[in-house]
């Protein structure tokens, strides 16, 4: 498991993940690894990005190299590729959609159907001449005929946080409680108190994203929305289904694409770049 979170706000969006990701083993345990990439730059010159949670790979391709790989088609880098993105005109939503092409069509190989768990893949950024971001979901599993339609879930215009994949740490902190007590909570009262219970619990909903927050305030809240999962998972019993190093970045109109914090598996000073 994981968690990843976005932030968005007039200035831009930030996207932030973990580290951990879950391997199931034959013999019936799971193996938890601390190393996993699941934030990428899908362009290196436009303001694109991506953030993955739920299975790690497709048959034994990590979603990592995957992504990378849907980069270099992106950009016109992959030798049996011949249709690079126009910088011109794309729009995020197009983006989403060739990722969800690509991946659909990795898992449509695989002989056991995409028996794997679910896949899912946030797209953010900036359209082609556009002034306001925006973010695309993408849930994928099983084979299937045609890839699925990415999923509007941050409009130009709209602000606040999300976090995906372990999700219930961030909403029992600023939403007093998770909706799968909630949906509990409900079953347990008449359904004439329903909207009252909803009254009440809407009355103390918090939102600590404001649309005209400072961009690195808004990286610092996406990475406490992290490191809140990350200790929430690792004080209850069990394994620690969240941890490893935060990566986060961010996405702006004028700086495009750019990291905050990063890991790297390897020295940067023995690989540098021209």
């Amino acid at each position: 498991m994981t968690v990843a979170v976005m932030v968005k706000v007039f200035d831009g969006i930030v996207l932030a993940t973990d580290s951990a990701t879950t391997l199931a083993l034959d013999n019936g345990s799971a193996q938890v690894y601390n190393s996993a990439d699941k934030l990428f730059n899908l362009h290196r010159d436009l303001p694109i990005a991506a953030m993955c949670w739920g299975r790690g790979q497709i048959g034994p391709a990590s979603i990592a190299t995957l992504a990378k790989t849907l980069r270099s088609e992106l950009m016109g880098l992959e030798p049996e590729n011949t249709d690079p993105l126009d910088s011109t005109s794309y729009t995020v939503q197009e983006v989403a959609e060739r990722a969800s092409a690509m991946l659909q069509g990795r898992i449509n190989l695989l002989e056991d159907g995409g028996q794997g768990g679910e896949l899912g893949l946030l797209i953010a950024g900036y359209g082609s001449g556009s002034d306001k971001s925006e973010a695309w979901l993408l849930v994928l599993e099983n084979k299937q005929d045609e890839p699925p339609v990415p999923i509007s879930v941050a409009e130009p215009d709209a602000f606040g946080w999300i976090a995906y994949a372990q999700p219930i740490a961030t909403q029992r902190l600023f939403n007093g409680i998770d909706p799968i007590m909630h949906g509990e909570l409900l079953q347990a009262i008449p359904d004439e108190h329903h909207q009252a219970v909803k009254d009440v619990i809407d009355s103390h909903l918090m939102q600590p994203a404001v649309a005209a927050m400072p961009f690195p305030d808004a990286i610092g809240l996406a990475k406490f929305l992290v490191e809140v999962t990350k200790g929430f998972s690792h004080f209850l019993p069990g394994p620690d289904t969240v941890g490893g190093p935060i990566e986060v970045a961010g996405v702006n109109r004028h700086e495009g694409f750019k990291w905050i914090e990063r890991k790297h598996y390897f020295p940067q000073s023995l690989n540098r770049r021209p």
